[in-house]
Parts: C-alpha cells; sequence; structure tokens
C-alpha cells in the first residue's frame, strides 16, 4: 500500500481527475462513418448532424472514429489523426453502471480480481436479459485474458477502463505497479501506468491527439497524490488491452 492506497485505488484516483479536466472540453471529436461517397469522401454524423467530408485515411462505414477536423483554404473539411473506438464499448453492460460504488469496492479489495469475479457470477446469475448476460460475459472474459474491465459513467457519458493483471510481481494488483487503458470521450486513448513504494507514487500517461497532451501537462498539478506525472504523445495508435470477445461459452472455474 502507498499513501494508504493500492495501485488499483492510485488508478481510481487518476481516472476520477482526468475525467473531471476532460469536461467541457472539446478536443477530439468523436464521428460515426455512415456510407463512403466517393474517393476518400465520406458522409459522417457527429450529434444530430450528418455532413461529407475528406479522409486520407480508409474508413469503415458503421464504425466510429476519434478525430482533428480542420477546414482546408477551399473550405472543405478534414479529417485527420483518425483513430477507431473500441467495439467493445457497444459490447459492455450499461446495467453494471447503476451501481455505485462497486469499482470503489473492488479498488479497497485486498484481491481486486477475485471481488470483481465473485461479483459479476452474482449478477449473471441474476440477469434478466439477453443484452445484460451477454455483457457480463464480455467482463468476465475478459478477467479470464488477464484483464480486469470496468464500463463507467461520468457526466452522463459512457466509457470504460482496463486493468493488467497477472505478471509474477503483480499478481493482485495490489504490488507496486499497475498499467491503464481509459476509452475517454474527449481526450481520446489513454494508457498509462502506476509504479511507486512505499513513500511515493508515479503516474506516467501516453495519448494519441496532440492537443490532449499539452492539455493534461497544463493541468498536472490537478493529479494530486503522485510524487510525478509523466504526460507523453504516441507515435502509434493505442488499442485496450483486450479487446472483447463474440463467444458466448466462457469457463468460469478458472
Amino acid at each position: 500500500m502507498i499513501f494508504g492506497l493500492s495501485p488499483v485505488q492510485a488508478v481510481q484516483t487518476a481516472l476520477s481527475a482526468i475525467t473531471k479536466i476532460e469536461v467541457n472540453t472539446l478536443l477530439q471529436l468523436g464521428i460515426k462513418v455512415l456510407d463512403k461517397e466517393g474517393s476518400g469522401r465520406f458522409l459522417i454524423q457527429m450529434g444530430a448532424h450528418t455532413f461529407t467530408t475528406k479522409s486520407d485515411e480508409p474508413l469503415q462505414p458503421g464504425a466510429s472514429y476519434w478525430a482533428d477536423m480542420r477546414q482546408s483554404k477551399e473550405g472543405v473539411v478534414q479529417l485527420r489523426r483518425l483513430h477507431p473506438k473500441p467495439e467493445l464499448l457497444d459490447k459492455l453492460p450499461r446495467s453494471f453502471l447503476q451501481e455505485d460504488g462497486v469499482f470503489e469496492s473492488i479498488a479497497k479489495s485486498k484481491d481486486p480480481i477475485g471481488a470483481l469475479k465473485d461479483h459479476l457470477l452474482q449478477k449473471l446469475a441474476a440477469a434478466g436479459d439477453k443484452e445484460s448476460f451477454r455483457g457480463l460475459t464480455q467482463l468476465l472474459l475478459s478477467l479470464h485474458h488477464g484483464v480486469i474491465t470496468l464500463p463507467f459513467e461520468r457526466e452522463g457519458r459512457f466509457t470504460f477502463a482496463q486493468m493488467r493483471k497477472g505478471t509474477k510481481k503483480n499478481k493482485t494488483l495490489n504490488q507496486k505497479s499497475v498499467e491503464f487503458y481509459a476509452c475517454m470521450n474527449n481526450l481520446g486513448p489513454v494508457e498509462g501506468s502506476v509504479t511507486g513504494n512505499d513513500r511515493a507514487l508515479h503516474l506516467s500517461l501516453t495519448l494519441y491527439y496532440p492537443k490532449s497532451v499539452r492539455l493534461l501537462q497544463k493541468e498536472a498539478e490537478e493529479l494530486k497524490g503522485f510524487e510525478s506525472v509523466t504526460v507523453a504523445l504516441s507515435k502509434e495508435k493505442i488499442y485496450p488491452f483486450w479487446e472483447g470477445d463474440g463467444h458466448a461459452l466462457l469457463d468460469i472455474k478458472g
């Protein structure tokens, strides 16, 4: 435990602070591709608006993306630095969000992985519809693949975070360090780690969008409780540790 917090609790603290920072900021736009209309031109939905725009990258109709939007000298709207949003967003159970304090309770547990698994099995046994059952199955499958996946909602926006488990030095996610991924609405994808000892915690963040990096560097002092905070730009796209599984079969004995 570090400053009375486990790394799992520290991740929760960091994500809460990052979410507050991104509220009311419009950095990366969320778009959905409706159709392809020609070479490099796509019909896009952004909120309640639809329009045709140009993209240098091939886009998949039906998929959602983060994107930087710019307007050329000719007045043509162009999408740049596109990054696909995780398909897992559409597979996770929204009903899980109705339970206040689940994340906090799991984070405080001596065995977060075991606590989450027990909670999910209880919820699965009581699932009243196919959608909830399938969503909860995805969370259990994530654990089966060595990743904790937790959906959550902030300011009415649905998203999720993931934490790695299973390294030899970090079997319970309570020792020394933890890696995490967060699907943020306006900041885009975030990958990070919390490391430390009995005297200090260190937070490292990597983001895909330059504007998001600049914002978090500017607001780093709001990420309280860490001896140091580093924020870096990723040269490559940032994906979840585990991206979902279409299989419904689940071995819950292991």
